[in-house]
């Protein structure tokens, strides 16, 4: 007699797989939310065991970078700003101060820009900034259609966890301490940069004139103390700061 013998072998695959956030691996129905290396057993056509492992890379879908600044102009004391757009006649958000473009720039010379974003600044002083997936050290720069350019004392570490900077609880949490004192222990961008050519002087002054000359209300960058009217109450704001040769300091 003969014995015609088959035997079958248990296989083995692997699935290599990068993706942001979470994966559900369609092959067990489950969801994970941190790299590893995942194994699952099925059966093969031939019966036996077939082990699949899954080889997962998460990366985040995003970068939070939380910001807390004031600007000199529109602040109303008590940690607190004026909801400006409300008052120019945008919106009725009394919540809602302006809107800022954040920037990061590489921490080494030349020190390019690298990202930017556009973001609502509520009267509280707080902006949340949602950028691409990015990891590195950064300066973070903030620009507003009349305050000075202003970055960061020193780069910060950006990546998957967010993170938080406060421009308003100390002068040196600015580069080369660039920010004005609008109440003991609170410190606000500089507020004045109307030709937006990172210097507070005498060329702005020629706007605010005009602005003032043709009784302007609503939108304008002119309006500096963010009353909504381009008027007299709006001069010494940029006196002072003229004054004291504000201009923007970064590397």
């Amino acid at each position: 007699s003969s014995l015609n013998l088959t035997v079958n072998h248990t296989t083995t695959s692997s699935v290599i797989t990068s993706i942001c956030g979470s994966y559900t691996w369609p092959l067990n129905n489950t969801t994970y939310t941190t790299s590893g290396t995942y194994t699952t057993v099925l059966t093969n056509s031939k019966g036996c065991d077939s082990v699949v492992s899954l080889v997962l890379t998460i990366t985040p879908c995003s970068t939070t970078l939380n910001l807390i600044l004031f600007l000199q102009g529109y602040y109303n004391g008590s940690s607190l700003m004026k909801p400006v757009l409300m008052n120019q006649g945008i919106g009725n958000n009394a919540t809602l101060t302006d809107s800022v473009e954040v920037l990061l720039f590489n921490e080494n010379a030349p020190y390019a820009q690298v990202a930017s974003k556009t973001v609502a600044l509520f009267t509280n002083g707080t902006a949340t900034c949602i950028f691409p997936p990015i990891s590195g050290s950064y300066y973070i720069g903030v620009k507003h259609r009349n305050s000075i350019l202003t970055w960061s004392a020193s780069p910060v570490v950006l990546g998957a966890t967010p993170l938080t900077y406060n421009f308003t609880n100390a002068a040196s949490k600015a580069y080369g301490n660039n920010l004005n004192e609008v109440e003991p222990g609170k410190w606000a961008l500089f507020t004045g940069d109307l030709n937006v050519d990172e210097n507070i002087d005498l060329l702005d002054f020629p706007y605010l004139e005009v602005g003032i000359q043709n009784f302007d209300f609503g939108y304008f960058a002119t309006d500096l103390n963010g009353d909504g009217n381009v008027d007299l109450l709006d001069s010494p704001l940029l006196e002072s700061n003229i004054s004291g040769f504000i201009y923007s300091i970064h590397p």
